[in-house]
C-alpha cells in the first residue's frame, strides 16, 4: 500500500513538472515579432526603410548608445546598434500625454561603415565618431541636441512618465530610457526584433519584456 502512494506521488510530481516545462516552452513571447532589415553599418540612415516605428532592426551607425536616461532625441541610428547588443530601448512620447496623466570596451564587429554620406537631415546622420577603442557614448556625453523637444515634454505630466520609466533601468544593465516624436502610442518598448506598445505605463507588462529580451541581441557583447 505504501509503494502505490508513493509511485502515485511520483507521477503526480513527474506529471506537474513536465506540464510546468510544457507551459514554458509553450508560452507566447511579449510584444510583437517585426520583421527583420539586417545589420549594415551606414553614416546616414535618410531614406532607410524600417519595419516598425520605433524601428528594431535594419542599417545603423557604427556607434552606440548605453544604458541610462536620455533627455534630447537620440537617432535611430545609434539605438538600432544597442538593441543589436542586447539592450531594451523603452521610447516615450509626451504629446500624447494629457495633463495629470501620470565603463568597460565592448567587443563588436567594428568594420568601418559601407558608405559614408551626409544627407543633411536632422538625426539622420551620425555626428558621434569613434574614439580609439570607445565607440559608444552614455547620458552623461550624449550627442548633441539637433531637434529641440516641444513643450509636452517640459511639463509634470511628462517629468512624472520619465520619473516613472527612469525606474526600469534598474531592472537590467542593457535599459535605454529616451523621448521619441510622432510615436503612435505613449510608450513603446523595444529589443532587436519586437515590439511592444501600451498608452499607459503597465510596471508588470515593462518588466516581463525586458526580461525575455535583454541581452538577447543578435551580437554578443561583454560592456
Amino acid at each position: 500500500m505504501n509503494k502505490r502512494i508513493i509511485w502515485l506521488a511520483v507521477f503526480i510530481l513527474v506529471g506537474a513538472l513536465g506540464y510546468w516545462i510544457y507551459k514554458g516552452i509553450t508560452k507566447p513571447l511579449p510584444g510583437q515579432a517585426v520583421a527583420d532589415k539586417g545589420r549594415e553599418h551606414v553614416t546616414d540612415i535618410f531614406g532607410k526603410e524600417y519595419s516598425s516605428n520605433p524601428p528594431t532592426s535594419g542599417p545603423h551607425f557604427p556607434v552606440w548608445a548605453k544604458s541610462g536616461v536620455y533627455d534630447r532625441l537620440i537617432s535611430d541610428g545609434y539605438l538600432i546598434h544597442s538593441m543589436e547588443h542586447g539592450y531594451v530601448v523603452i521610447w516615450y512620447d509626451c504629446s500624447r500625454l494629457s495633463s495629470g496623466s501620470f565603463v568597460k570596451q565592448a567587443f563588436a564587429h567594428d568594420e568601418p561603415a559601407k558608405e559614408s554620406t551626409d544627407s543633411g537631415q536632422l538625426l539622420m546622420h551620425m555626428k558621434v565618431q569613434p574614439q580609439g577603442n570607445i565607440s559608444w557614448f552614455t547620458p552623461q556625453n550624449p550627442p548633441e541636441v539637433e531637434i529641440e523637444l516641444p513643450e509636452a515634454f517640459k511639463s509634470d505630466a511628462c517629468k512624472t512618465l520619465v520619473s516613472n520609466l527612469s525606474e526600469f533601468t534598474k531592472v537590467a544593465e542593457r535599459v535605454i530610457v529616451v523621448p521619441r516624436l510622432n510615436l503612435d502610442s505613449q510608450v513603446a518598448l523595444t529589443s532587436w526584433g519586437r515590439i511592444d506598445k501600451m498608452d499607459s505605463l503597465d510596471k508588470g507588462r515593462i518588466e516581463v519584456f525586458i526580461k525575455a529580451f535583454h541581452n538577447k541581441g543578435p551580437e554578443k557583447t561583454m560592456e
